[in-house]
């Protein structure tokens, strides 16, 4: 006789297993029910990957409108920093950026000088208080004859210069710039006072025309000293030569005339100073410009000072045009045992240039 097997109380206990392990599983994703049932004492839950731990952070642009830069803010922070001119910020006024020549870029410009061209000369230069002469009636001194008074060489011209400037360093740079004109006049000599003029004397009822040659060259080599986003100071200093032909002539004096052709070479030295007023939204700048320079050597001296304002704009890939005006003063004098010679250039001036 076979014995019964009680299949109710097998059937009540396997439902009661199915569903303590079912709940169990139910509670974390499918990926991860099989660990959860193998570690019983795990606290139940859907754990974060460490790859999802760190949120992500994205970068920032940070105006320091104060330091006059723009710093970049890498995700999870910064620990350095370098400042960088950038012109165009993300956010605030744009920055006041200067425009300079780069290396291996090159920098021509052309300037009108509106000049009061004046200055004098002694020629022979002997004694004013000892030394003369008798000339037809006349008792004539050696002294400073002046350009416009007795050569009646005009006091107003325009005076052209043109200069060229490369990169050949980070910091250095070499210049080449060239100034010149030529003047001419006619006319009497004042009737009280006569002149002596390479050993001839001019005085009234001769009269008389004159043309007076100038070029002043430059050439110097510039080092960038102090150079920030908005400000450039740079040293400079090179060699001055400049060219002086003065020719007088008198057609009804009996003679051809006299000719002065002279030439000076002496050092310069100066300081030039830039600096960024505003910068607008479309990248154009306006800056001031000043350059101021001492001529010395040789038994010469002189300065070369132009104080003025400068308008640049973009011409992408590290291009720039600009227009400069402001005032100049030339000066120059040169003295020798046989003769003296001092000039003056003075006025505004307009200038047009190009970086490239």
């Amino acid at each position: 006789m076979l014995r019964r097997i009680p299949s109710t109380p097998l059937v009540c206990l396997f439902i009661l297993l199915s569903t303590i392990f079912i709940t169990a599983a139910w509670a974390a994703s499918p990926d991860e029910s099989l660990e959860i049932l193998l570690k019983p004492n795990q606290v139940g839950g859907t754990p974060v990957p460490a790859a999802q731990k760190v949120s992500a952070r994205p970068a920032k642009m940070r105006n320091d409108s104060s330091q006059g830069r723009v710093t970049f803010v890498p995700p999870g922070g910064i620990t350095k920093v370098k400042p960088a001119c950038v012109p165009y910020p993300v956010a605030g006024m744009p920055m006041c950026i200067l425009p300079t020549t780069r290396q291996g870029q090159w920098e021509i410009s052309g300037q009108v000088l509106f000049a009061r061209a004046k200055g004098s000369i002694q020629w022979p230069r002997l004694d004013q208080n000892m030394w003369g002469g008798w000339w037809g009636g006349y008792w004539a001194y050696a002294r400073d004859v002046d350009l416009n008074d007795d050569l009646q060489l005009p006091a107003h011209k325009e005076f052209l210069e043109f200069s060229i400037k490369y990169q050949f360093r980070p910091t250095w740079a070499i210049r080449y710039s060239v100034l010149g004109n030529q003047l001419t006049g006619a006319g009497w000599p004042q009737w009280n006072s006569p002149f002596v003029f390479g050993y001839q004397l001019y005085s009234t009822g001769q009269p008389i025309s004159s043309k007076w040659q100038h070029a002043y060259h430059r050439a110097t080599l510039e080092y960038n000293a102090v150079k920030t986003c908005s400000s450039s100071l740079s040293v400079f200093a090179g060699w001055v030569h400049t060219e002086d032909k003065i020719e007088v002539n008198c057609w009804l004096c009996g003679y051809y005339g006299n000719t002065f052709s002279k030439s000076m070479d002496a050092a310069i030295a100066g300081l030039e100073l830039q600096r960024c007023l505003r910068t607008a939204a479309n990248g154009a700048t306006f800056s001031l410009d000043c350059k101021a320079g001492g001529i010395f050597l040789d038994d010469s001296q002189g300065y070369d000072v132009q104080a003025g304002a400068r308008y640049s704009i973009p011409l992408n890939t590290g291009r720039w045009g600009y227009a400069k005006g402001g005032y100049r003063v030339v000066s120059l004098q040169k003295t020798q045992n046989e003769w003296l010679f001092k000039n003056q250039l003075e006025g505004g001036f307009l200038e047009l240039g190009f970086i490239f």
